[in-house]
């Protein structure tokens, strides 16, 4: 750790350790705070540093509002209550200005309207009836404003339903637009789409289900009745995070840690937030111990690392700070919106969830004492395979097209894999391979320095244990892919349509190459020179990808044999290690078709030399006749230790 805060030495085993890490975690804010709200720092984001300022002051109500209303005292109530004071005056040099459409501001609206919901005796009673109609009046640009069609229709509901909290006017046709745009985002399986054409990602648990939940467990609470609209709502918002929870659980190491996957990785332990909303909303979505389990080992994994500045501020980054891998949006003051966890501190200490021992999400043996199987769903809505075993959790991915692009968009969403473990790389530049996040993916170049990987999928498929998507880097190479998970590895294989001659680097996982006491041992390909698969074997951590396609019929086999080798990132590209190596496979593919296939794995690291995860899996290829939908094509087996999956690509 590079600095000694106290949060850092917190246990985080009971409430109020949670309570107290959460005002040791605050606590350097108040020298920060500049008219407005704070100023955490000069990193710009696409809203000017006003805006920026009030962000990071907003933000912190996630926390502070469930701390007072769970009982506690907050040190800086009178300074918080005249920043909002002052915030929405508009004859005061603070003001917060009018909100347009679209507007950052409108976002902020929803952790303010929940510390009047939950602590109106510090953020609504004291005010004088002026300031209360200036602060109607400034959130209720809200209803009169156009929201992208997305999650932040649950801003505009959560600040109507503070105004239904004490009293005030509800624009019942803002709101019942909402709801509407709410419903349109439902898929299925317990999954939203971040609007029409949007994402599927992180913002279904910390954002759909965050917001539902805290709406179904507040509408019972309110001056103003809930319409029917709202209780309908309540009900199935309840049905739909049952239905995703058990999937979701599976993103979660046993350490903690949870796969990053998607935009917003710097809110952090809002990753987490999903079980602290089933708790606010009384729902036993999981065993109380699994969930509270779940939460707390988040947050001690998160204060294991080096997340705060030299003076006690989150950073923009995500396992260490990081304005390489940050979205546009994200402002010094935006990794606040992580404390969007800590809403169980509205529970009190009695509390099922508090008093229930933490307890893990799966058992590490079976009932015969043996090692447990890895745990493996395929989540055919968002097209993931995640599994979880004693090594990692991981998530194996179809590839996501997107009405609108994210920073680093293709690595944030179109890997092949992604691990709790050992993160993903994103990158620096298209041009020269080492600023390239290469891991989990296949690229190609036309041999003048630049290269291209999967950025978008269509003919997106999944079926057991199984995905399939074909993508294009140029319109005259079309590549469909198959990821097939089988035991703790996982095999690709790919059917490449070129009219080029092109270079090909196939990645696997990153993973770091120096320990905590700064050892970084020589990178070399422990497979040796010249052979047809990559390991790099660290004490800590292994990573191995191994080329299948040498056992393909004649008719398959490639012009070239593809050898391995080991590849040194430039620094600070992958979001949880800043100093990784990745093994690699190279080649060459000729016009015309080209298979190629191979096994994946990485975990624990071997000081012996022995190769890492034993045996990679079996691959064997047939050609079938003529099908009637689909022509001729290729019947592959992958086979391991204790299953087969069969996959067809077609001829």
């Amino acid at each position: 750790m590079n600095f000694d805060f106290p949060v850092y030495r917190n246990p985080l085993k009971t409430r109020a350790d949670v309570a107290r890490s959460l005002e040791e975690l605050l606590a350097p804010l108040s020298a920060h705070a500049a008219p407005g709200g704070y100023h955490l720092g000069s990193a710009a984001a696409l809203y000017p540093p006003k805006i920026a300022r009030m962000e990071g002051w907003c933000r912190c109500l996630w926390g502070i509002a469930p701390f007072i209303s769970g009982g506690g005292t907050w040190p800086d109530s009178d300074a918080l209550r005249k920043t909002l004071i002052r915030g929405v005056n508009p004859d005061d040099g603070a003001y917060w200005n009018d909100c347009g459409d679209r507007d950052q501001r409108l976002v902020e609206m929803a952790p303010l309207a929940i510390a009047l919901i939950l602590a109106p005796d510090v953020f609504w009673d004291p005010l004088d009836e002026h300031t209360r109609r200036n602060l109607y009046h400034w959130l209720s640009f809200i209803e009169r404003r156009e929201l992208p069609p997305s999650n932040w229709h649950f801003f505009r509901l959560i600040v109507q339903t503070a105004f239904r909290k004490h009293g005030l006017p509800v624009n019942a046709e803002a709101e019942q637009e909402s709801f509407g745009v709410v419903e349109s985002c439902y898929r299925d399986d317990g999954w939203y789409q971040d609007g029409e054409g949007g994402y599927f990602d992180l913002y279904n648990p910390m954002g759909f289900h965050f917001y539902s939940l805290v709406l179904a467990a507040l509408a019972g609470q309110l001056a103003v009745p809930a319409t029917a609209l709202i209780h309908r709502f309540a009900e199935q918002f309840r049905e739909r995070a049952k239905k995703f929870a058990q999937a979701f659980a599976l993103w979660f190491y046993k350490d903690g840690s949870m796969i990053p996957y998607g935009r917003s990785l710097t809110y952090r332990f809002a990753e987490s937030s999903f079980f602290s909303a089933c708790a606010f909303a009384g729902l036993e979505i999981l065993p109380w111990g699994v969930m509270k389990g779940i939460a707390l080992r988040n947050l001690r994994r998160w204060f294991s690392r080096p997340i705060l500045d030299s003076g006690g501020i989150l950073s923009v980054g995500y396992a260490y700070p990081n304005l390489i891998m940050a979205d546009a949006y994200n402002s010094p003051g935006s990794p606040y919106w992580a404390l969007k966890t800590y809403l169980t501190l509205a529970l009190k200490e009695d509390h099922p969830f508090w008093r229930a021992e933490e307890a893990p999400a799966f058992p590490e043996t079976d009932q015969e004492g043996r090692k447990a199987r890895s745990r493996c769903v395929t989540d055919k809505t968002p097209g993931f395979i995640i599994s979880n075993s004693a090594t990692d959790a991981q998530l194996l991915c179809a590839g996501h097209a997107s009405s609108f692009d994210m920073n680093h968009g293709a690595q944030k969403y179109s890997k092949f894999a992604y691990s709790a473990r050992f993160g993903f790389c994103v990158s620096h530049s298209a041009y020269g391979l080492e600023k390239i996040g290469c891991d989990s993916a296949l690229l190609f170049s036309e041999g003048d320095g630049y290269w291209r990987e999967r950025r978008k999928a269509v003919d997106r498929e999944a079926g057991e244990g199984w995905l399939k998507s074909r993508w294009q880097p140029w319109n005259d190479v079309s590549v469909i892919t198959a990821l097939v998970r089988m035991d703790d590895w996982h095999v690709r294989i790919h059917r490449i349509e070129s009219r080029r001659s092109l270079l090909a680097v196939e990645g696997g996982f990153s993973v770091p190459r120096c320990n905590d006491t700064d050892d970084a041992p020589p990178v070399r390909n422990a497979a040796g020179e010249g052979a047809a698969s990559a390991l790099l074997l660290f004490p800590w951590a292994a990573s191995r990808i191994v080329a299948l396609e040498n056992s393909f019929p004649d008719e398959l086999a490639p012009a070239s044999r593809r050898r391995g080798s080991a590849l040194v990132p430039a620094p600070n590209l992958n979001v949880i290690h800043p100093l990784v190596a990745i093994p690699t496979l190279e080649g060459a593919v000729e016009p015309g078709i080209t298979y190629w296939a191979c096994a994946v794995w990485a975990g624990d690291g071997d000081s012996t030399g022995n190769a890492g995860g034993g045996d990679p899996p079996r691959i064997t290829a047939q050609r079938e006749g003529s099908n009637r939908c689909r022509g001729d094509q290729y019947r592959f087996v992958v086979s391991g230790d204790s299953d087969s999956i069969t996959i067809a690509m077609p001829v």
